[in-house]
Order: C-alpha cells, then structure tokens, then sequence
C-alpha cells in the first residue's frame, strides 16, 4: 500500500458542560481530523487528540499538526508497505509527537482494515493472534470532572448510573478531603468506582491516600508527577489500594519501569498517547504478560477516535471498563452518522469494513473545503 495524498480540517467542538480535572477548565475542544487516500482510492480517517494547550501532556493540536505536515507526510509518501506494522516503525523512526503519529497510524489501520474487507476490530484482533469472534460490545465507563462539595460530586455520579453507567472515575485535586471521598463512597458503597488524580499530589501526601485505603476505590489514578515511577512504587508499597500510571505511559521503557520498581498494578492505555494502535497492542502484551492490569482511556474524542478505542477496549488484554462514553455525553453535534448509545453499561462495536463509521453530512462538506495534498 502507498499513501498518495492527505486533507486535514480542524473542527471546533462546544462542550455541553464545562469540563474541569488537575488545574484545567475546557469549554471548547479543537480537534484535528486526518483523511489519507491510498493508491486504490480508499480514504482512512484518523484523529489528532491532544489538546489546545500542554495541560494533559507536553503535546498541542498545533504542535501535532505542524508535525504531520512538515515530517511525517513528506516523507512517507516516498514509502510503500505491506503492513500497518511497517507504517507504524517508520511513523516511530520519524520522532514526531506521539498523537500526531497516532493520528497518521489511525488512518492507516482503517485503510488497511478496508482494502482487506474487514473492520478495524477484526484486523486488531488477527495482529495479536486472536482468531475468535468480535465482541459485539463492550463494557464501558465515564468519568466525571472535578466539583465544589460532595453533594455536586453525588448527584452527577447518580445521574450517569441513571444512565446506565457502572464503573465511575472521580477526578480528585488537592481540595477534595478525606471526608468528601468518604461521605461520597457512603452514598454509592457497591458502585465500581475509581479516582484520578492527574498527578495533584506528591509522596507527602502519603497520609491522604492511607486514609481512603479503606474505601474500596478499584484504582487511583496518577496521584504523583507524570515523569515519577519511583515515588509511585513507594506510595504502592505503603497501599493496598492498586495505582494506574497514565500520563508517564509513552513505550516499553516506560512499561518496563513500571514492572520492575512494582509502581502501579494497573496501566491507563491511551492509543493516541503511545502513538498508535501498533504501539498500544504491543505495549498491553508487554504489560499483561508482566502482571499489570490495563485498561483503555478516554480523551474527550470525536465518534472517529471512539470507534477506535472501542475496537481497542474489545480486546482480550481489557478487562476493566474504559473510558468510553456515550456520543451525546459531550457534544451537541459529533462528526459521524449515527451515535454510540449505552445500553446496560455496554456500547456497541463498529462492526462494518474499516473503523465502521462514516463522516456526517456536515464533517463531509467542512472537509469537501480541503485540498487534497499530493504527498
């Protein structure tokens, strides 16, 4: 397969309610979405999914995009490959920011998926050796953002389960007390629930997390800085409570960082953090194989990069539910026909040819604006 030509359209998305975790605030969400053409014609979509500004991790939509354009589409269109493998190990060699080489392997693997006739779930599963039947849906979570009081924090929990949600990430900062947790966990005592700190805290604040060991919380998510794996083996040492690593999950050196100090039980798999679907399918063998837990993250996607992860979290390696909500959690208006609904805490797979879902009439025009870029 060769890559002959790409468009990029940036689209701006209003959140439906502001959004708050660790110190940020999002009301608006910028997201770049990738469309490769191969020499056949078909088209594979793909999904930048930093944010606008470093707040998550180093990476912006502006950095990753200038990335795309300026070193990894120059260059790959000189290449012709057999494998979204191959891609994926000239994508890495290129050193761009791992969610723009996400992006373009995206794109890639859908249009691998569809010159062979099958979805990109499929073909995620026949690259790790599983020839069984898809999954048809998958269990899902969602998480919820930082509020003021322990009331606001209950109410919003009720009305996901309401929803029919069952597994609830709370985002946790400094402000939240031992008490707010406990009178939270009192309300919903059987609820599989988990918090995420994103890497608010520090070992001192050792004592805080002693005391809500007690309160049955599945994981805590990040509670030390993006770049520490030995302060978060301390912290482990000292809890019974598991912890999951997150923002300092990039490749295997990380991974491995992880299985050797004994610093988190569980691993937050984001395929656009890691750079890709070859990466993310390499790096949870890695983590399973070795004891670890892993489970697929959400970021705030588009129904492209949805789909994705829900091809991703269908996966044997995934036993815990992810961070994939609903279509209509966030968004007014997404990009694709047709929408990802929850239904008894499950969201079905795309099950047709390549990712399995389609630009929206809208999405069709903004990027009908585009040029395609021969490469």
């Amino acid at each position: 397969m060769q890559i002959v030509s790409y468009k990029i359209h940036q689209f701006s998305f209003k959140l439906k309610h502001s959004y708050r975790f660790a110190d940020a605030i999002y009301r608006d969400r910028p997201i770049n979405i990738i469309a490769l053409k191969d020499e056949l014609g078909n088209v594979g979509l793909g999904e930048v999914e930093a944010f606008e500004f470093p707040n998550y991790i180093d990476e912006t939509q502006r950095r990753c995009v200038f990335s795309i354009t300026s070193r990894i589409m120059p260059l790959l269109g000189s290449k012709v490959y057999d494998t979204p493998f191959e891609f994926a190990r000239f994508i890495n060699s290129t050193n761009a920011p791992y969610m723009a080489r996400a992006a373009v392997e995206m794109a890639i693997w859908d249009l691998f998926a569809k010159r062979n006739g099958v979805s990109v779930q499929k073909l995620m599963m026949l690259a790790v050796g599983d020839s069984s039947a898809p999954d048809s849906s998958v269990a899902v979570g969602v998480a919820i953002g930082i509020k003021g009081s322990a009331a606001e924090v209950i109410k919003a929990v009720q009305r996901e389960l309401d929803l029919g949600y069952s597994r609830i990430k709370l985002k946790v900062n400094r402000h939240y007390s031992v008490k707010m947790l406990t009178e939270i966990r009192a309300h919903f005592p059987d609820v599989l629930m988990m918090i995420d700190c994103n890497s608010q805290f520090h070992l001192r604040d050792k004592s805080f997390f002693k005391n809500i060991d007690g309160l049955n919380f599945a994981m805590i998510e990040q509670p030390l800085g993006k770049k520490d794996f030995i302060d978060h083996a301390k912290l482990q040492a000292q809890i019974h409570t598991p912890l999951c690593l997150d923002e300092n999950i990039f490749n295997s050196e990380d991974v491995w960082k992880v299985i050797n100090r004994h610093s988190a039980g569980f691993i937050n798999m984001k395929l656009a953090r890691v750079g890709g679907i070859s990466n993310a399918l390499a790096l949870s063998a890695l983590a399973v194989n070795h004891g670890l837990q892993v489970w697929c993250g959400g970021m705030l996607e588009t129904g492209i990069g949805r789909a994705f992860n829900l091809a991703l979290a269908s996966l044997g390696y995934f036993q815990f539910p992810g961070d994939i909500s609903a279509s209509n959690r966030y968004y007014e208006k997404d990009i694709i026909n047709g929408e990802f609904e929850i239904d008894h805490g499950k969201i079905t797979v795309p099950q047709g040819v390549g990712l399995g879902v389609e630009l929206n009439e809208y999405a069709q025009e903004k990027f009908a604006e585009e040029e395609w870029i021969k490469i």
